[in-house]
């Protein structure tokens, strides 16, 4: 079985959802709040057992059960055959067409290319009663009457759910994968009534020792008020009054129950249970899949979830949320799903990450900016040094009681370059997201016209002035003492104080210094500053690189030497800054 169709209406933050969720593996991501553990829930609650659950007035859209009832539909494919009978759910069929992700509710016998399918519908009103049936249209225009998936057939294809906490599948609870698996007569009531005669017959092979004086004592009592008791009177087991249920009985590794493993060790071992039990169902719901698991487990668990059934090579039906890159890096794009929600209408959108972009390999994403797909907001920047300048700014205000970016909902990453930026940016924005980027000026993209269709399709740009990189403006804008810093800083990151001063001659022909510290003093020197400048941003002879292009050593200078001098600069440097924090403090 799959799911082929999930319409939300009225749900909890959900006005409104409609979403065909792929065969195999589908991540769900997106920023806090945007309905990711709603959709798992909808799903759940689609086969849930009748009077299994309750509702109350917070589940309803806007807390108004009156104006908001909740409908949820899943549509499932995959049927088993005995479904397919007339005498069993005939009536109720539907057609789906996989190509055009649309259902016929009458398919016409001789139309090819559509299969059978059943869509279950959830309903509850103000007075908080659930209904559950199967849905066509048919059945809302009255010619078939109301009828419910039989409750051993809902049993049967109902998803596993995996939730943060495992403990109550290593027992043989109500809803426990074990109890599912289980089979022949300890499947049915029978479990528990064997497990009490069992406790009894245990029990009492030593209980006449060990009560033997309290009973003793209760025998002279009673014979002393003249109640009839005989000799046998003894200790046993009343299972009834101690409530003895499937939950009480669970898996134990020697004397050790399995529940009292880790949260990681008991998500993988239950994992494990539900794969082995997806038999009809072939469904499985996972909330935060990295949950109490270290990096390389994570990647074991969804190997196991992704590889094919040995029956028919079929991969089960997988729907998951996360909060953790690693688990981005470990799937593809075209298993990661962005939710979004309208705060204000509340309706609800589910877009593929694979949506191809023009001039971006889109699969390289999860891999190279993982993080970008988990914040509300992204601030696609040039390269690294942009990156860690932002990042070094975001300390430094932090500091300055300021907004954290983490806060806020803004994640800075690296667009790989002038040309490569513009491209990540307006993928992401495709996807959804509010996005800003940020670019040197001292050179355009190839693609001419990008810039202007990104700003039109509401990606907002911050450039510096004209003809300078982020280098260029470190080197030109400080103050004197402040550049005086970052040449010793530069030289440091040289093999050798030498190699800094043959760099510098390369650019600087007014004069050739020699050592570090005498550069330092003529550090007003404006020719002096543009050559750093440009060697800070050049690469230099094969095997060399700008000095300070990478994350580390720009978030120092943006916390130690950008920040604290923000407020004596002039010019596009502190205006564009300026600019990109009030983009950060911008209500989404």
């Amino acid at each position: 079985m799959r799911i082929v169709h999930v319409e939300v209406v009225n749900f909890r933050g959900i006005k409104q959802l409609s979403w065909h969720p792929a065969p195999g593996t589908n991540c769900l991501v997106g920023p806090g709040d945007s309905g990711k553990t709603t959709v798992l829930d909808a799903i759940e609650l689609a086969f849930a057992p009748r009077n299994s659950v309750t509702f109350d007035d917070t589940d309803f859209y806007a807390v108004d059960p009156k104006a908001n009832p909740i409908a949820i539909t899943v549509t499932i494919g995959g049927l088993p055959t005995e479904f397919l009978k007339e005498d069993r759910y005939g009536h109720y069929l539907r057609g789906w067409d996989e190509a055009g992700k649309t259902l016929e509710d009458e398919p016409d016998e001789e139309q090819s290319g559509l299969e059978h399918v059943l869509s279950l519908r959830l309903t509850v009103d103000h007075s908080l009663e659930a209904e559950w049936t199967l849905f066509n249209e048919r059945v809302r225009q009255g010619q078939l009457s109301t009828r419910a998936l039989a409750f051993q057939d809902r049993q049967d294809i109902a998803p596993s759910r995996l939730g943060p906490y495992a403990d109550r599948h290593l027992g043989w609870g109500r809803q426990s994968v074990l109890n599912r698996i289980t089979k022949g007569p300890a499947a049915s009531r029978g479990l528990m009534a064997e497990a009490g005669r069992v406790a009894r017959q245990e029990f009492s092979k030593d209980s006449q020792t060990l009560f033997a004086d309290t009973i003793k004592e209760a025998k002279l009592a009673a014979q002393r008020l003249g109640v009839p008791v005989g000799d046998r009177l003894h200790a046993m087991l009343d299972v009834q009054a101690m409530g003895l249920s499937g939950g009480g009985i669970s898996l134990h590794d020697g004397d050790l129950p399995l529940r009292r493993l880790g949260v990681g060790s008991s998500r993988l071992f239950t994992a494990a249970l539900q794969d082995y039990a997806r038999a009809k169902a072939s469904v499985a719901l996972i909330d935060e899949v990295e949950h109490g698991l270290e990096p390389h487990r994570i990647s074991r668990l969804l190997r196991e979830l992704k590889k094919d059934k040995a029956e028919g090579k079929t991969k089960a039906q997988v729907f998951m949320t996360t909060h953790s890159p690693v688990v981005l890096q470990e799937l593809s794009v075209g298993e990661l799903y962005i939710v979004r929600r309208h705060p204000k209408t509340g309706a609800a959108t589910i877009v593929p990450a694979n949506t191809p972009f023009p001039g971006l390999d889109v699969q390289s994403q999860p891999r190279a900016n993982p993080q970008a797909y988990l914040a509300p907001a992204i601030l696609v920047c040039e390269g690294k040094t942009e990156v860690g300048l932002v990042r070094g700014l975001d300390d430094y205000w932090v500091s300055k009681e300021h907004l954290p970016f983490s806060t806020a909902g803004v994640v800075p990453v690296s667009g790989g370059g002038v040309d490569k930026a513009p491209v990540t940016a307006g993928y992401f924005r495709a996807l959804g997201y509010r996005v800003g980027l940020l670019l040197d000026s001292d050179c355009e993209p190839k693609d001419a016209k990008i810039l202007g269709e990104l700003s039109s399709a509401g990606v907002t740009i911050f450039r510096w002035a004209p003809g300078h990189a982020t280098e260029d403006h470190l080197f030109r804008d400080l103050p004197t003492d402040a550049v005086a810093t970052l040449i010793k800083a530069a030289a440091a990151i040289q093999e050798s104080d030498q190699t800094f001063l043959d760099r510098l001659s390369s650019k600087y022909s007014k004069k050739r210094f020699k050592s570090v510290a005498e550069v330092q003093k003529a550090a007003d020197d404006p020719e002096l500053r543009a050559a750093l400048g440009d060697l800070t941003k050049s690469r230099g002879k094969p095997g060399e690189r700008g000095w300070f292009k990478d994350i580390s050593h720009a978030e120092w200078i943006g916390r130690r030497h950008v920040g604290p001098h923000l407020d004596k600069l002039k010019g596009k440097f502190p205006e564009t800054i300026a600019e990109i924090r009030a983009w950060v403090d911008r209500e989404q």
